[in-house]
């Protein structure tokens, strides 16, 4: 069986690399190599699948995935390490779904809380450097005898011969592809500074500072972050860029004079809910929005059952 991904993000590749091992001969052809996607390579990132609820698919596929990422970390794999994260909530809420399979979960205490914020919880999750995990994924992919072509596609017909499979990882493009007008973009720029060292991951989502992160990365941190539906354009915002700054310093007083290394700006692709069926000899496997590294490896095990289910 071929089968061809459109798409080289995390999506197209986790979704290669699994295809790959099951027999499946699959390439991938994506308008941008990995390490230049709109939304995979500008993430954060970590493993936190955020709005997905626990008994449904996506959270089937959270944990699949932070199972599979937390052997990575733990076997040494670059750009991925196991990291405490904190999580401020501006007023009290119930534990989240992921309390379950996430490791060291814990409620703050009163000496975690800081800012205003009145409720929040600790745990470890995965810190995921994206670049160079995107380079393991490609290396992986390509070990496996997978090949990549840069090429832009504006229909299904022209990405492999009739009868084979297509797999649709396109991220935000997914949505022209496949007629499917509940794909939009979600921009988000982030800001990636080098200060004094931080040791954990601290997430907002609510309060002064709205939804903001810090995300450490080797000797750099990712500040973010912005969530703006609809918005395709790519160009720093200055204005924005100062106030992750101010975010940033509020979170980890040790970044206020924190040097900025670079500004990113990428198209997360929403759509409400993610989408992975087979319609015909295609599979769909989309709709992510900034979920993608948090659902990849289940996402693509689930395109495996779909690609060689009898039929």
């Amino acid at each position: 069986m071929r089968a061809t991904v459109i798409g080289a993000g995390v999506i197209g590749l986790t979704t290669g690399i699994r295809l790959r091992e099951a027999g499946v001969d699959a390439h991938i052809v994506a308008a941008e190599p990995p390490a230049d996607t709109v939304a995979s390579s500008m993430a954060g990132a970590i493993w936190y699948p955020y709005g997905d609820s626990a008994g449904t698919r996506e959270a089937a596929w959270g944990r699949r995935s932070l199972e599979i990422f937390t052997a990575l970390a733990q076997g040494g794999t670059p750009g991925l390490v196991v990291r405490d994260m904190l999580e401020l909530r501006y007023e009290p809420s119930p534990d989240p779904w992921w309390a379950d399979p996430a490791l060291g979960y814990r409620r703050c205490e009163p000496v975690d809380l800081a800012g205003g914020y009145a409720d929040g919880y600790i745990q470890q999750t995965v810190a995921i450097d994206v670049v160079p995990t995107l380079g393991v994924l490609e290396g992986r992919f390509r070990e496996l005898g997978g090949t990549i072509e840069l090429r832009r596609l504006s229909r299904f017909a022209d990405a492999t011969a009739p009868g084979e499979l297509v797999i649709n990882c396109a991220g935000v493009g997914a949505g022209e592809l496949a007629a499917d007008q509940l794909v939009h973009p979600i921009r988000g720029q982030v800001v990636r500074v080098r200060g004094e060292p931080v040791d954990r991951i601290t997430m907002v989502d609510g309060g002064p500072l709205g939804y903001a992160y810090v995300m450490p990365h080797s000797d750099e941190c990712v500040v973010g972050g912005t969530r703006q539906p609809g918005v395709w354009d790519r160009t720093p915002d200055d204005a924005v860029t100062e106030q992750l700054l101010e975010t940033a310093a509020t979170l980890e007083p040790g970044l206020r004079n924190a040097e900025v290394i670079g500004v990113k700006v990428g198209l997360r692709p929403g759509r409400g809910e993610v989408r992975v069926e087979r319609e015909g000899d295609v599979i769909h496997n989309y709709g992510h929005a900034g979920n993608g590294w948090s659902l990849s490896w289940g996402c693509a095990e689930t395109v495996v059952e779909l690609a060689t289910a009898p039929r």
